[in-house]
């Protein structure tokens, strides 16, 4: 090892303690998978990194332990606040935990914008001071989000007159472009936060957190090489896309990853029944056992289509749902989970009104049905409008399912489709977001699985995927040691 390299690592979710979507994955596992390719010394950069998050009112209900670090106050235009400080134990990696008044008595995301502003701003901005209660000096910031920008702001605007912060450099991490948080000035002045200056990003857009964090970030990346590209069009860069394209040069593309041990289903005791690649026979248990326990006729032979999301428009539900409905002439069963927009819900009913010796819908969150249907269906539906990266699909290929997606963002980058790849396919995958391209690829997909051989193959290559964070980590850390070793810019 050559060097020790600091980082402070700030984001709003992190599992166990706190899950709402994707984010809470990278929040509780990439750390973990850093900090063990520094233990097993497998890069020249030892690595000391501080996971922090919000004290959320969640987390507390949950009572998880924690053991007291330190309190301290900072300072916006009105007042002193007071930040305390935990940390967790029994955690894989230590977390901190911020804890405040603007952050007590609220929903991890509120529907209220302005609560959700001055929540993060303070957050982003204790986060930050917590590093000179700690007597820490960070490398180098990564954020997450905008939650987590007004923090890339506030360390631009510092750094040149604060000695602790004089070499920080700032990674900001955009997990999902559209949402760039609420539209107030007057939480960015009262926390002494100056609006987005570049040219490139609209005049109204200038005080949303997202593009305080574009703006002020050394270095901008995405969760998969494909959406790096895509938020640079008008078609996903939601006003974002001339900034992106005039500062390209530091905007780049790093898939996420799992922890595979997580998805493993020869080991996974919530299954019906264990299986791997090397024993696929046994997989058919699962499929009849989710037949019989949500009433489905047990059929082998009868392809099984499940989806498990967010039903939103982004998620592309609909999509999937008209095409289904169109391929009444085919035989199929079809199992949905998840909860979402009033309008996807009662469509996702009605198709099983329709069909209610073919469909099931279940309107819940539920992690231990969601694992069975992985286990038991034949066919993964993801027809995302846009996916950043997704790890459902990783999922579904480690149990044995299937996809069949929108091809964007993530999914291109992890699944492989027959006309691209026809030696090594492991899903499939169409172009339009439309019900057509749904429909055809869909139809396509089915004539694959009445071929048995065949199918049996693509299962097994699609669980001999290795989606696990270890490169994606290692070239974090790469980032990380180019970063810290550039002259920083200031606001």
């Amino acid at each position: 090892m050559d060097q020790t390299l600091k980082v402070l690592f700030i984001i709003s979710e992190a599992e166990p303690m706190i899950k709402v979507g994707g984010l809470g994955d990278v929040g509780g596992t990439l750390p973990l998978a850093l900090q063990k390719l520094s233990d097993r010394q497998e890069t020249e950069t030892e690595l000391d990194i501080k996971v922090v998050i919000p004290y959320h009112d969640h987390i507390k209900q949950l009572n998880w332990p924690v053991e007291w670090v330190i309190n301290y106050k900072i300072q916006n235009r009105d007042s002193f606040l007071d930040v305390y400080v935990s940390k967790t134990l029994n955690t894989d990696i230590p977390i901190y935990l911020l804890d405040g008044e603007p952050i007590r008595n609220t929903d991890i995301y509120s529907s209220d914008t302005y609560v959700d502003a001055e929540k993060y701003a303070f957050f982003s901005c204790a986060a930050l001071e917590l590093c000179r209660a700690l007597k820490w000096t960070p490398d180098v910031l990564h954020a997450h989000d905008w939650h987590t920008a007004f923090g890339v702001k506030r360390l631009a605007q510092i750094r040149s007159f604060d000695r602790l912060f004089s070499k920080t450099k700032s990674l900001f991490t955009i997990h999902n472009l559209p949402y760039s948080g609420g539209n107030h000035p007057d939480v960015l002045y009262r926390y002494d936060l100056q609006p987005a200056y570049d040219p490139a990003i609209p005049d109204g857009m200038r005080s949303l957190p997202m593009a305080l964090g574009l703006d002020s970030a050394d270095h901008i990346s995405t969760v998969s090489h494909t959406y790096a590209k895509e938020i640079k069009t008008e078609a996903f860069g939601h006003g974002y896309q001339f900034f992106l394209q005039n500062h390209s040069d530091r905007v780049s593309g790093i898939l996420n990853g799992i922890l595979m041990e997580q998805w493993d289903p020869s080991t996974d005791q919530t299954l019906y029944k264990n299986f791997s690649a090397e024993s696929l026979d046994e997989r058919i248990h699962n499929k009849r056992m989710l037949q019989q326990e949500l009433w489905l006729p047990q059929k082998d032979e009868t392809p099984l289509f499940v989806m498990i999301g967010r039903m939103t428009y982004q998620k592309g539900f609909d999509l999937c749902i008209q095409a289904l409905r169109q391929m009444r002439d085919l035989n199929w069963q079809l199992i949905v989970l998840g909860t979402g927009e009033e309008s996807i819900q009662k469509a996702c009913v009605a198709l099983a009104n329709e069909f209610p010796d073919r469909v099931r819908v279940e309107i819940k969150y539920d992690s231990l049905l969601s694992k069975r249907l992985y286990a038991g269906g034949d066919l993964f539906l993801m027809p995302s409008r846009y996916e950043p990266c997704g790890i459902a699909q990783m999922i579904s290929m480690l149990f044995g399912c299937v996809p069949v997606a929108h091809a964007t963002g993530g999914l291109t980058d992890t699944i492989k489709d027959p006309e691209d790849y026809p030696d090594a396919y492991t899903g499939f995958l169409f172009a339009d977001t439309d019900i057509q391209a749904a429909e055809w690829a869909m139809r396509r997909s089915l004539t694959y699985f009445a071929d048995k051989p065949q199918w049996r193959e693509i299962q097994k290559r699609g669980m001999r995927q290795d989606f696990s964070w270890e490169k994606s980590a290692k070239e974090y850390i790469e980032l990380y040691r180019k970063l810290s070793a550039c002259p920083a810019s200031s606001d």
